[in-house]
């Protein structure tokens, strides 16, 4: 692993992983947000949902990832191989390739693990009785939104503030939406 770098492999992987960060977390922002308007609210049944979708959607991210990465890896490797007219077949690119896609996929699977792990920890003030249920659900949404300011903040490039704002008013408008299809259904 010394000889791969880190910042390759979240070069690599950063464009998945903001795909899949911004996914995770609408996903659960949904999940709260469609919990809270049901009419009993079960905070079990809200933290078994969070994590069953987290758990599905790293495994989808990660493998989609996998594949993807390792056939351009392919195509990369073919096109070095046909300028150097040799088999870089167990070699050290080829295994630092294979290793980068890896820890690529591994990074993009732990994504929605890391928003969930954030999002519950709401939930588990409800159960050691510091906070009631609806308040631990509004503190979860507030916590989604900032997770996802902060994901613009952090990850927008030249024009972070914008983008960060931009998909905080997003989550702001799927809440609006389940707030209003709560008064509809």
């Amino acid at each position: 692993m010394s000889r791969i770098s880190y910042k390759l492999v979240i070069s690599r992987g950063l464009p998945y992983l903001i795909n899949t960060l911004f996914d995770a977390v609408f996903t659960i922002l949904g999940i709260v947000i469609g919990s809270a308007f049901g009419s009993v609210v079960e905070t079990r049944a809200i933290v078994g949902t969070i994590i069953t979708a987290s758990i599905s959607l790293g495994t989808s991210s990660g493998f989609s990832v996998y594949e993807a990465e390792t056939i351009q890896e392919e195509k990369r490797i073919d096109k070095i191989e046909e300028a150097l007219l040799t088999n870089l077949e167990n070699t050290l690119i080829a295994e630092d390739s294979r290793m980068v896609t890896i820890l690529s996929s591994i990074l993009v699977f732990l994504t929605p693990l890391f928003a969930c792990l954030i999002t519950l920890i709401p939930f588990s003030l409800v159960y050691l009785d510091l906070l009631s249920v609806d308040k631990s659900i509004l503190l979860a949404v507030i916590v989604d939104l900032s997770l996802i300011f902060l994901s613009g903040l952090v990850f927008g490039g030249d024009r972070r503030l914008l983008k960060g704002i931009r998909m905080t008013v997003l989550g702001g408008l799927i809440f609006l939406f389940g707030f209003i299809l709560n008064y509809w259904i």
